[in-house]
């Protein structure tokens, strides 16, 4: 299963990786997420409870944050498994400051599902995937206009 998205968020490259790769923010902005804790460099625990569609359920997983290229580019890197079936996979960040003051991600990525999830289908799982990145960056969004808003003060 391939996803792929475009998003664009009000502030510099600099703000935006930071507030990207802030365990605090990653927390507030992964829909779902029950618990988030470090587990090594770059490296954190994470309990979740998704109510959408097929993939409704607890699941409890591992996400790294890998090749990172300072304010341009990392890979994030997830694992997954609750009842219903379990994912893993990666996806690409790449940032770009598209004018001043906003900075667009490009995320493309990949991802391996097994159990349950496999009969549900890739065409279903595919818009549940989209859905579920345009809540962590509207979630993000929030966290980076904070994270301005205290620079600002």
């Amino acid at each position: 299963m391939k996803v792929s998205g475009s998003y664009k968020l009000p502030a510099n490259p600099e703000t935006v990786w930071a507030t990207l790769l802030d365990p605090d923010a990653l927390e507030k902005s992964i829909p779902g997420a029950k618990s988030f804790t470090p587990d090594g460099e770059d490296a954190y625990s994470v309990d979740l409870s998704i109510g959408v569609a097929a993939i409704r359920g607890d699941y409890s997983g591992r996400v790294v944050i890998a090749d990172q290229e300072p304010v341009t580019s990392f890979r994030l890197v997830v694992e997954g498994k609750g009842q219903k079936g379990a994912v893993q996979g990666s996806a690409m960040f790449t940032l770009r400051e598209s004018k001043p003051g906003e900075t667009e991600v490009q995320v493309e990525g990949e991802g391996q599902i097994a159990g349950l999830f496999s009969r549900v289908g890739q065409r279903m799982l595919g818009g549940v995937a989209k859905l579920l990145m345009k809540q962590f960056f509207g979630n993000m969004k929030k966290q980076v206009q904070a994270r301005v808003k205290a620079a600002a003060d």
